[in-house]
Order: structure tokens, then sequence, then C-alpha cells
């Protein structure tokens, strides 16, 4: 179980199986004559190596998943010291900043994809890191656009590549992989989930385009641009509150969080103003 990203509703539901599983094969074994403690152990030898039969789950469950984010993962990586190498090499300049946000970020994916950790909830942390993931390679792109050619056309298209893929695997974790449950069909999950992603891409977006503009056109007032990532982390923040009022069932509750997050891009615009004429001043 340690080596699959299954939620702990999932859990019991496939150890129930496997339990069934073992106890059906001592059962045979004791029929063809072995004694209880025989029956045990061939039963436990028979049924494969835990990690093995872990690993085989996983795939089954999730085809290529691991895969996915082990190619995002190196991707990324090797992306991240290419621009900051181009950048300190031929330009002459480097954000410092960026390059360990995308070492560490890209690290964290291999990781956790290599070195699962069962007392967390998986699924969970893996989709707040790829959204993180998402903002810095975001800004990577950015960052292309500002190097000499030909850096800059390669770079521009390979981080836009690992961008829609990163896009593709938070889908993929967030909704494809939710299991058709009772409990998801009936408080309408996947919607809750469609809408937040929808939401949190475009927040990203607005942050990045901003951001973007005001290092182009500013030349101090650096210290108030922490104000454009606030919406983006009470994003977060209310779309953890949906999930648990979902959890109690609380169905009319998580739409009406929902519906508030719509105010997002206005509250980004709004800081986007203040922070400019923070800058101007």
């Amino acid at each position: 179980m340690q080596e699959t990203d299954c939620s702990r509703e999932e859990r019991e539901d496939l150890v129930e199986e496997l339990v069934a599983h073992l106890e059906c094969a001592c059962d045979d074994l004791k029929k063809n004559g072995h004694t209880d403690e025989e029956a045990v152990q061939l039963a436990m030898i028979n049924f494969g190596d835990g990690k093995n039969v872990g690993k085989t789950l996983q795939h089954a469950m999730y085809p290529y998943r691991r895969e996915m984010l082990l190619a995002l993962g190196i991707g990324s990586l090797l992306m991240t010291y290419g621009i900051y190498l181009s950048q300190l090499f031929v330009m002459g300049d480097a954000h410092i900043w960026w390059l360990l946000l995308g070492v560490l970020t890209s690290s964290c994916l291999l990781f956790l994809t290599l070195r699962p950790i069962v007392s967390m909830n998986r699924r969970a942390v893996m989709n707040s890191l790829l959204v993180v993931h998402l903002l810095v390679m975001g800004a990577g792109l950015l960052l292309s656009l500002n190097l000499d050619p030909p850096y800059s056309m390669v770079f521009s298209i390979i981080d836009p590549l690992i961008v829609v893929f990163t896009i593709i695997l938070i889908f993929r974790t967030t909704i494809y992989d939710v299991p058709a449950t009772e409990l998801n069909l009936k408080t309408g999950t996947k919607l809750i989930h469609y809408s937040n992603l929808f939401m949190g891409i475009l927040l990203i977006a607005g942050t990045l385009f901003f951001l973007y503009g005001y290092l182009m056109f500013a030349s101090d007032g650096y210290g108030g641009l922490w104000k454009l990532f606030v919406p983006i982390a009470l994003w977060g923040v209310l779309y953890a509150v949906q999930l648990t009022l979902l959890n109690r069932q609380w169905k009319k509750s998580a739409y009406f969080v929902s519906v508030l997050q719509l105010s997002m891009p206005f509250i980004l615009y709004i800081l986007w103003l203040a922070t400019v004429r923070a800058g101007v001043s």
C-alpha cells in the first residue's frame, strides 16, 4: 500500500480485497494438507514481494502516472539549469532565487515519486506541489523571453511544453484519477475540482502577467510585489475549505464558497493597482 497513491477510502477497500485473497489462498493450502502456519507462510510467499505488488497496483490504478511525473521532474531540472546558465554566462545576469525555486519544486516531484510517504495525503500534496511548480515554470517562461537568440527561441519552446505537461498532470491527478465512488458522485467533487483548477490557472497567468509588467517598467519598489501572490494563497485556502465541506456533505456551502472565488481576479487587479501606485510613489 505504501507504493500506491490511494486515498483513505480507496486504501480501505483495497486492503479488504487483499486480505480476502490471502484468506482464500490459506484455505486452499489447508485443504491440500498444510498446517495453519505453513499455509500462512506459503500464501505470503506466493503473493509476492510487497513493493513489487504495490508498484503493479499503482500502475494498474494510475497507468503511467509515475513515469509522467519522473519525466516532468527531470525535464524541469534540466530546463531550469539551462535557463540559469544561459543567463549567467551569456547575459551576465542570473536570477538565483528562481533557480532555487525551480530546483526545489522539481526535486520534490522526483522525491515524492520515487520515495512515497504513507503518512501524508499524497494526492493533495502532489496537487499543491504541481500548482506551485506551474507558477515557477511560468516565471521561467518569462525569463526565457529575455534571453538572447538562439537561447530565447529554444527555451521559449521547451518551457511552454513543460507548462502544458504540468497542467495535464494537475488535471489528471485531481480529476481523472479521482475514483467514481458514491460520495464523489453525490457531492459533485469533480465539478468543484474543475472550477478551482480553472480559477487557479487563471490567477497564475494573471499574476505572472502583472509581475512581468511591473518588473519591465518599474525601477524600484519591489518590496510590495508580495501582494500579487495574495489571491493565489486565498485560492488555495478556499479550495481546501470546499473539499472539507464536501467531505462533510455540505454541498451548498461548498458551492457558495466556489462562487466567492469568482472575485479573486478582481482582487488581483486591485492589488496590482495598489502595487503600481506604491512603486510610483
